[in-house]
């Protein structure tokens, strides 16, 4: 197997993880930057109020988001599959 071939399926693995995992970090990170600044102003350094928000937007975002996640990893599941029988040779 040549080295173009497998480079591009490390590309595509690496581009999948970043599309599937990307909406749901950069909402967590949002969350938790405001609570942290609003902990940082108001002093209160309580690890839940951290945590219960970030939670509750985990779960909002999986709920939204799980669908259009689930078609793209079943697509990219299906082209890796099929590439298969080219890859072995």
């Amino acid at each position: 197997m040549e080295s173009g071939v497998i480079l591009d399926l490390v590309y595509q693995a690496l581009r999948m993880a970043a599309l599937l995992a990307g909406p749901i970090l950069m909402a967590l990170l949002v969350v938790g930057l405001v609570i942290g600044i609003l902990q940082a102003a108001t002093s209160v350094n309580e690890s839940t109020v951290s945590f219960i928000p970030k939670l509750i937007i985990f779960g909002v975002v999986v709920i939204l988001i799980g669908p259009v996640s689930l078609t793209l990893f079943t697509d990219y599941m299906r082209e890796l599959f099929a590439r298969i029988p080219g890859l072995v040779n």
